[in-house]
């Protein structure tokens, strides 16, 4: 539809009006694109450049006043302060500039402003873990631990990332460690890992101890490999005995457990069901070196759904002793040791074995089984043997003695499957 204009003046006027409009927009957006040049070039200078084309944008004075913040060679607190606060004047909404701003404050020690500032960013964005981390630290500064420990709770719920970090910084105003799990984190086993590998790489396994108590308590499922590192700790601080005895409570928890050993054996997952190795209580083995390859089997297995598979490459006479679990015997009782072994073409007279070896007060002790080379079958090995006086801790491991025979390289593959070490009775023993 046509509206028809009623003189060449107003046509005129139009025309002349648009072509102001144009110039304006044009003028406008290029000078906004150039704000956005300069802001991208991440500079002090390019910020300052920035504000002065874009005076009315917010993240243009925001971006400038983190440069005076943070900035560790030439740092300006008092512009800083002033360019975040006239962020926050354009936008009194940006949680980021107000956390910016609480922060320059509390650095130039004005904790009332700091404080006012900090909590109108936590009014702003309440579900920001950055805000109610900075503000619980603040508040801790402060002495207001209750009130710090209720916004560094939200702040690890929010992100459980935080936890370690957040438990240590609380522990130095609170010593009390069942105390802060009960205030300062939530009881979730995403913020308890964290924390329980932090304690234990620290050394400090007495409070370790209580969170991994809080955490079997929690019921939840947990990769096993998570929890592993605890009990390395245990075991490293000769805590082996307390570990052994803690290591069932992990398998209640951990993901898609194994099934069952043998009733009392030592060695737990002899079946290799559970397709983990790599510390605690589990079997322990470096997947592949230059010399020899092991790995968790499904193709081959004497029961179950997986065997360990162990490949030699055939080019060395080599000493083997890299499978191994450990252990915890009672002294002087009677044990039965037994697996199934299959091998496939491995060459030279010393095949592989399984092995005990315990350490003592007085001396150290090892036994093997038989050997198995060749190709053999699925084969049953078995070994009685009785702890020695004082053991209390020590391993079960895949052997293989070096041969003394000239240019026995060991090559081939050998499986091995349903590892049990049971306490037997004399009555029940062999003669």
């Amino acid at each position: 539809m046509n509206f028809p204009l009623p003189n060449t003046s107003l046509r005129f006027g139009l025309l002349f009006f648009a072509s102001v409009l144009a110039i304006l927009l044009t003028y406008f957006g290029f000078r906004n694109a150039r704000a956005a040049h300069y802001q991208e070039l991440d500079t002090r200078a390019g910020y300052e450049r920035a504000v002065q084309l874009e005076p009315g944008d917010s993240r243009n004075w925001y971006l400038l006043g983190r440069s005076y913040l943070y900035d560790l060679e030439q740092p300006d607190t008092e512009r800083a302060i002033d360019s975040l606060r006239r962020a926050v004047t354009l936008d009194p909404y940006s949680a980021e500039a107000l956390l910016d701003l609480a922060n320059a404050y509390d650095g130039e020690g004005d904790t009332k402003k700091a404080g006012e500032t900090f909590l109108a960013a936590n009014r702003v964005y309440p579900l920001s873990a950055d805000v109610c981390w900075s503000y619980g630290n603040f508040l801790l500064r402060q002495g207001q631990h209750a009130e710090a420990f209720r916004e560094i709770r939200k702040a690890v719920e929010l992100e459980p990332r935080r936890a370690s970090e957040a438990f240590s910084v609380a522990m130095r105003v609170q010593p009390d460690a069942n105390a802060l799990l009960d205030q300062a984190v939530p009881a979730n086993a995403a913020v308890y890992l964290p924390i329980l590998h932090s304690l234990s790489a620290g050394g400090d396994l007495d409070t370790a101890r209580l969170v991994w108590d809080r955490l079997v308590g929690l019921n939840q499922k947990v990769p096993l490999g998570d929890m592993v590192p605890f009990f390395d700790e245990l075991i490293h601080q000769r805590r082996a005995t307390e570990a052994a005895q803690l290591w069932q409570q992990a398998v209640s928890i951990m993901q898609n457990p194994p099934p069952a050993d043998p009733e009392g054996s030592l060695i737990w997952d002899g079946g290799f069901e559970s397709g983990y190795a790599g510390g605690g209580f589990a079997w322990h083995f470096v997947p592949a070196t230059r010399d020899v390859q092991i790995s968790i089997d499904r193709a081959e297995k004497h029961s179950g759904e997986r065997s360990l598979r162990i490949l030699f490459n055939g080019r060395q006479n080599l000493n083997f002793e890299d499978a191994c679990h450990a252990i915890i015997p009672a002294p002087n009782q009677r044990y039965l040791l037994s697996a199934w072994i299959r091998t496939q073409q491995l060459t030279s007279s010393e095949g592989v074995r399984l092995q005990i070896f315990v350490f003592t007060p007085t001396a150290n002790q090892s036994v093997t089984t038989e050997e198995v080379h060749g190709t053999q079958e699925w084969k049953q090995i078995q070994l009685e043997w009785t702890a020695p006086e004082g053991a209390s801790f020590g391993s079960v491991c895949v052997k293989r003695n070096m041969s003394d025979q000239h240019g026995a390289n060991i090559g081939g593959a050998a499986w091995i499957d349903d590892v049990a070490l049971v306490p037997v009775s004399e009555a029940s023993s062999k003669p």
